[in-house]
């Protein structure tokens, strides 16, 4: 009888040995969609309970085995573990990760320790799936507990996050150690392109550290789903730790929040506050779009008599027909750091006539058609000048403009036929003879030609009634050559031509 119960003895201590040596193994286990995945015991104290704990079994392959010991990357930790009151009997339990994509999880496992408990051990609580950081905690009786999160793959579990409690009024509590690693700090977002900005940030670790990266992770909701920047070949990005910027390109970039840690050798520290892409980020102060300030920089005009000169050789003495008004941007050029940025693909300055000031900005139709002899009320048009040479004139001209509504002639012959005018005529007032007849005739020509001076005046006088306005223009090209987002300043203040040139304001 001694000697059974003695076997019966080594059996029980064989068995429990067994379970011992097994306790890093790999078992499936049964997740809440029913599916199995492959869960490592925590390499901590952790405890398997018997209803839904991690399972354990020892006849793992040697050839399973041999992969598992040859894996040199570490199983990244989750960090920034917190729970959130729903209601009295459910919590929302997160945590931030930053996947190892030489070594992804499988997925994280919960863990609650009950301090009240006979023999108080960390044991299962519930698992969530890769790239799933968020679990729903539901049930009774969970005031005074304690909760971690670790992840895991089929080798092994991570580090487990940092501990809460959940409180007596059922709020969590945070029980963390200060952390290890400095976190960013300063993170700001400049402006650098129409559809570019830059994320920076200062660290002030200053020991060096080959292995530091940082990592940025996005989220569209600033509480939920955040995940890792992604460089060209779709894996997680990560920063080199000399670096403090990061550029974000693309107009449905914006409305997106933005927060970075620290990864030191596979320990991730603590995210920084979450920090939001707004429409209205100001551009860098050296690249901002100011509002340019043109100013006239000379004008002329020659409409004084028909005879430009008393060079009888010539038989058509002609006159310079025509006014012009010249604008030249006097400040805030456009930034040397604009035309040379490597975002840039054109820039220019943009002007725009029109003659109603008080209608314009109310009704802006098609003024084509009408911009050079025709009042074009309440609307206006746009001509584009080179940053390089920042004016743009605006001219009558009475040789090449038309003036009636069926544009069949031009300023000069209808200005000719209405007056009587003649170019023919003109060298007779050269002529020597001085009979009545003579001077008959030269008082005649004279009234036509002052006539006709007064007809082209008359023409040329409409650019007095127009109005410009200047603007710089912007676009870049992120989305390739032609095909960016453009963006502009504000059109400066309009400036009336009224003043601007002689027929204007005679000398």
């Amino acid at each position: 009888m001694k000697k059974l119960t003695f076997w019966k003895f080594s059996t029980t201590v064989a068995f429990l040995f067994s379970l011992s040596a097994c306790s890093n193994s790999s078992a499936p286990d049964e997740l809440d969609d029913g599916s199995s995945t492959t869960t490592p015991t925590s390499t901590s104290s952790t405890k398997s309970s018997s209803s839904g704990a991690t399972k354990t079994k020892s006849s793992a392959s040697n050839a399973n085995q041999a992969a598992c010991d040859a894996l040199k990357e570490v199983l990244a930790a989750p960090s920034g573990f917190a729970i959130e009151k729903v209601t009295d009997s459910s919590w929302t339990l997160s945590w931030d990760y930053t996947r190892n994509d030489n070594r992804p999880e499988e997925g994280f496992e919960i863990q609650v320790l009950d301090m009240d408990a006979e023999s108080p051990e960390w044991e299962h609580e519930g698992n969530s799936n890769a790239d799933v950081t968020i679990y729903k905690l539901e049930g009774a009786k969970k005031a005074g507990k304690y909760y971690r999160v670790a992840a895991y793959d089929k080798c092994a579990t991570s580090k487990e996050s940092n501990r809460m409690q959940i409180k007596s009024n059922g709020y969590g509590d945070a029980e963390t150690t200060t952390p290890k690693t400095d976190i960013p700090t300063d993170v700001a977002i400049v402006r650098v392109a129409p559809s570019v900005w830059e994320l920076s940030w200062k660290y002030s670790e200053t020991t060096d550290n080959p292995n530091r990266k940082f990592v940025i992770q996005t989220s569209k909701l600033k509480n939920f789903k955040w995940t890792g920047v992604k460089s060209s070949d779709g894996k997680d990005q990560f920063i080199d730790g000399n670096v403090r910027h990061y550029y974000i390109q693309g107009r449905d970039k914006i409305e997106t929040y933005y927060r970075m840690a620290v990864v030191n050798s596979g320990d991730t520290s603590a995210f920084t506050e979450a920090i939001q892409l707004t429409p209205d980020i100001a551009y860098r102060d050296y690249m901002a779009l100011n509002v340019p300030e043109p100013s006239t920089k000379y004008s002329y005009l020659y409409t004084i008599g028909i005879e430009a000169n008393n060079d009888t050789a010539t038989r058509y003495d002609e006159t310079v027909t025509q006014v012009v008004a010249t604008f030249t941007v006097d400040n805030n050029f456009i930034s040397k750091y604009i035309v040379e940025s490597e975002y840039t693909d054109t820039v220019y300055y943009e002007v725009r006539w029109f003659n109603s000031l008080e209608n314009y900005n109310y009704y802006k139709g098609n003024c084509e058609g009408k911009k050079k002899n025709e009042k074009c009320d309440s609307c206006y048009w746009s001509e584009t000048f080179p940053y390089q040479e920042p004016s743009v004139s605006k001219r009558f001209d009475v040789r090449a403009d038309f003036a009636d509504a069926a544009k069949t002639t031009s300023v000069f012959k209808s200005c000719a036929a209405s007056t009587g005018f003649s170019e023919a005529n003109h060298e007779k007032l050269f002529d020597p003879d001085t009979s009545a007849s003579h001077k008959a005739e030269w008082s005649r020509i004279l009234q036509n030609e002052f006539n006709m001076s007064l007809c082209l005046q008359s023409y040329l006088s409409d650019i007095c009634g127009y109005y410009a306005q200047f603007r710089i223009v912007w676009k870049d090209n992120t989305n390739g050559k032609g095909k960016g987002e453009t963006d502009w300043s504000e059109w400066s203040a309009p400036i009336s031509l009224d003043g601007a040139t002689r027929v204007c304001s005679p000398e």
